[in-house]
């Protein structure tokens, strides 16, 4: 909606730009309906979703994407034509969907980059045996070293500091039962840094923590990596033409880099990117608590639309 009011504030008031301005609303960036799907809409844009994606990516109830496409009148076929090259840049206004605007109290934000995510599927195994039986000093406990993982991880990312970040999202202990010692815990590490270097070197120490405490333990280590998602750094020159937008417009701004993934992540393949916070209250976010103000949220459209002003008027 910001991208519709943006452009028809602008031809209202400037008429046709010199170059031609679209807004689009992509759909499935995060797999809402169907979990392997991640970013389908702007994958398509930038060529990398085939005829074949649309049978193997599935709903929960089985059925493909390409047959729900099918049913409201598109050619799963021909999703590969959806595919551009003419694209001269793109920006994404966003929700911040955290709280450092909130807590640095300004409406707006300009993203100079988009962090790395990478999301690992990580199994320990060991011995099942009984809980009251089996003596501490001779067992091969995989919860043990998994809560030893936990705690090296998070402790990693908090001597870090800001902008790293860790999350154990998940875990399933088998056979999770409360009187037996798991043969296996499975569980998910999802970390993020904006700067490249310092992400090869955060997961390096992942994948280093993770074999040590394996090996101390006796336990066997199985990793595979899920999302892998390299940092994707901003245009300079449209954060010059976002910043000056701002200055025009009299809106606060701060520069931040984004702990999520966006579709301009993957637009950034074909062209420049550049995106604009707007700053979320309590930093809530994917949750019914989520809410922008209507006057942050015209701050933002301000500096989206100014910065189109200078590209394409």
């Amino acid at each position: 909606m910001a991208a519709l009011v943006a452009i028809a504030a602008l031809k209202a008031e400037f008429g046709s730009p010199r170059k031609p301005l679209e807004f689009v609303s992509f759909c499935e960036e995060e797999g809402s309906r169907f979990p392997t799907a991640g970013f389908w809409g702007s994958r398509a844009i930038v060529g990398r979703v085939t005829p074949q994606d649309c049978d193997t990516v599935l709903e929960a109830t089985g059925d493909s994407i390409g047959s729900t496409m099918a049913a409201i009148g598109f050619n799963p076929a021909r999703i590969d034509e959806a595919a551009r090259n003419d694209i001269e840049a793109f920006v994404e206004l966003h929700i911040e969907q955290g709280p450092i605007l909130e807590d640095a109290n300004l409406p707006v934000a300009i993203v100079d980059a988009i962090t790395h995510i990478r999301q690992t599927k990580v199994t320990l195994t060991g011995q099942s045996n009984h809980a009251g039986a089996f003596p501490m000093d001779i067992r091969y406990d995989p919860m043990a070293g998994f809560a030893e993982v936990v705690t090296s991880v998070i402790d990693h990312a908090h001597t870090l500091g800001r902008p790293a970040v860790t999350t154990i999202g998940q875990c399933i202990p088998g056979p999770n039962s409360a009187a037996i010692i798991p043969r296996s815990v499975t569980f998910t590490i999802d970390a993020r840094h904006p700067d490249p270097e310092a992400a090869a070197l955060l997961y390096q120490t992942h994948d280093r923590m993770l074999s040590e405490i394996a090996t101390r333990r006796g336990l066997t280590l199985e990793t595979q990596i899920l999302i892998d998602h390299p940092a994707c750094p901003s245009d300079p020159d449209l954060l010059s033409a976002l910043g000056r937008a701002a200055d025009s417009a009299g809106v606060a701004t701060m520069h931040m880099a984004s702990g999520a993934g966006h579709d301009a992540q993957q637009m950034a393949k074909i062209c420049p990117i550049a995106m604009i916070f707007v700053r979320s209250k309590d930093g809530r976010s994917h949750t019914p608590e989520e809410f922008s103000t209507i006057e942050d949220i015209v701050a933002g459209i301000k500096v989206l639309a100014g910065a189109l002003y200078e590209l394409a008027y």
